[in-house]
């Protein structure tokens, strides 16, 4: 690529939590220049995975929070203040876009050309696909706009200058206001994985979501929950195949949570 690209993303308590990590890192790896990782004062095994990555490849840089640090922060942008050092560690070096994927995230290989493509036109921002898998790694959500549970159409590829703001959906120019491009809406796709971990860990995952980052009341229907029941939320009418093969970096993976 012409123009440098960097991938950016934060951890916390990865491993514990079952966020598929290490492939969203290899998925960035493969169309970024470099990747920045900021651990959010992780207590668990993450901190050896995410030193283990970066040992195994040059181009991975790693910025370390403490815990007190993760717990000062509250609220649903707490997200976003990490997910910004991250953006502001490759804003530094000079790269002149980011592409920032969640830990539990992973973009399709048919995607990296048109990312290589939209850099190259020079526009701020592009909107991309995110695709909610649900019930298994093989089906995903097909519900109205007001039943989703996050958004679908997402900007991740932006220049370094923005910022993600809220709970790190998005990122965006919150100083000049943002156009973004559509033209890659269905072409740059990120197949999201967090809704569809070990079904024993996913219930105290969401947990911790709600009570400790975004500070709302545990949802009801998790009470006495131990194995996740996606059927508690959505049924199958809700739901859909996937319309291709699951990225290739997250098919291992994938295959080791089927139920």
């Amino acid at each position: 690529m012409k123009k440098k690209l960097a991938g950016t993303m934060f951890v916390y308590n990865a491993v514990s939590q079952d966020y598929c990590f290490t492939e969203s890192v290899k998925s960035l790896l493969e169309f970024c220049n470099a990747v920045y990782i900021v651990n959010a004062g992780s207590t668990d095994a993450t901190n050896e995975a995410i030193y283990k990555l970066m040992w195994d490849n040059e181009n991975i840089s790693v910025h370390s929070t403490s815990n007190q640090e993760w717990h000062r922060h509250k609220g649903k942008e707490k997200l976003s203040h990490f997910t910004n050092i991250a953006i502001e560690m490759a804003e530094k070096d000079g790269f002149e876009y980011v592409f920032n994927l969640q830990a539990d995230e992973i973009v399709h290989e048919s995607s990296y050309k048109y990312i290589e493509e939209a850099i190259m036109s020079g526009t701020d921002s592009f909107m991309s696909k995110r695709i909610n898998l649900w019930g298994s790694p093989f089906t995903m959500l097909d519900v109205p706009q007001h039943r989703k549970p996050c958004s679908t159409e997402i900007v991740r590829l932006a220049k370094s200058s923005y910022r993600a703001y809220d709970d790190a959906e998005s990122l965006g120019d919150t100083q000049n206001g943002s156009f973004v491009n559509t033209k890659y809406l269905e072409d740059i796709r990120i197949y999201h994985m967090g809704f569809v971990r070990d079904r024993k860990i996913h219930p105290n995952k969401i947990r911790h979501m709600q009570a400790e980052v975004f500070n709302v009341g545990v949802d009801t229907k998790l009470d006495g929950m131990e194995v996740f029941d996606p059927y508690a939320w959505f049924s199958k009418e809700d739901l859909k195949p996937i319309s291709e093969p699951l990225p290739q970096l997250i098919q291992t993976w994938a295959l080791q949570r089927m139920y």
